[in-house]
């Protein structure tokens, strides 16, 4: 079982908690968020912190918030030597802080939390900064789609202008 933290609440968050709590072969350990509220209608309110200093131990961390805020929440992640990728189509994965091993989990769709998803048609993107990390990302990546295919930064941007066309 993979166990993740998710740090989050906006569209693309809301989809991947709900795709992760679906599936039995992840285990959500918690989310992180600036408001409890903005997630209990997703997951207990016990697994959701509001404190950097409380994030729990997991395989990989997932960092789904706006593309302005990833080298931020990057920064205040209180740990190092832990895989943290991100969900942006568009940022490189070294805007993160190279305390940890960095690395994106881009699902190439548009997201909004009125309309449903089904997660399995989504593609992933994948790109990891070590080889060895790969795997896991690929491997969480196939737990949640059908379709993975790992890329390096030049082509997720060139696949997100042309999906968002």
């Amino acid at each position: 079982m993979i166990k993740v933290v998710l740090l989050g609440s906006g569209n693309v968050a809301s989809h991947l908690i709900k795709a992760m709590e679906a599936n039995y072969a992840v285990d959500l350990v918690q989310v992180f968020a600036r408001s409890k509220k903005s997630l209990e209608n997703l997951i207990d309110s016990s697994r959701i912190s509001t404190s950097f200093a409380d994030l729990k131990e997991a395989d990989v961390y997932v960092i789904s918030v706006s593309d302005k805020a990833i080298e931020e929440v990057s920064n205040q992640i209180p740990f190092t030597d832990k895989l943290v990728v991100h969900t942006s189509g568009t940022m490189d994965f070294r805007v993160m802080h190279p305390k940890n091993k960095r690395g994106v989990f881009y699902p190439l769709q548009t997201f909004s939390k009125s309309k449903e998803v089904d997660m399995k048609s989504v593609p992933f993107c994948l790109e990891t900064e070590q080889e060895e990390d790969y795997k896991l990302v690929e491997n969480l990546a196939k737990n949640l789609s059908n379709s993975v295919y790992e890329i390096d930064g030049e082509q997720r941007k060139s696949l997100h202008i042309s999906a968002v066309f």
